[in-house]
């Protein structure tokens, strides 16, 4: 059986990473149905797209990938996967966060993220 091809809204305020992951994801068999440059993009992008899950950095301009998670989970049951090149998370905000990745990142660990992210027991 086929299992859908996961939509995926990735946000990064730099385009050679969100390239990046553009190739990784597709090499896993996952549609990148929108790319957002900062939180707020990324927010409207999950409004307008339902993504089944985002993948976002932490440090952007306008809203962090954090904040951003926060205002997306106010609406929208989508699982985030935060990456960042620089801190963890606090506790308090990984309620908002499936799984945390540090930069750069592995095609077997972004794949184990994805897996533990979207699933639904």
């Amino acid at each position: 059986m086929m299992t859908p091809r996961l939509k995926i809204v990735i946000a990064d305020d730099e385009d050679d990473i969100r390239q990046g992951f553009r190739r990784l994801l597709s090499k896993l068999g996952c549609d990148v149905i929108g790319e957002a440059a900062n939180g707020r993009e990324l927010v409207d992008l999950c409004l307008n797209n339902q993504p089944d899950l985002v993948i976002t950095d932490i440090r952007m301009p306008e809203m962090s990938g954090i904040e951003a998670a926060k205002q997306i989970a106010k609406t929208q049951a989508i699982p985030v996967i935060v990456v960042s090149s620089h801190e963890r998370p606090a506790d308090e905000d990984s309620a908002f966060i499936a799984d945390f990745l540090l930069k750069p990142v592995s095609v077997p660990s972004l794949q184990s993220a994805i897996e533990k992210a979207s699933r639904t027991d």
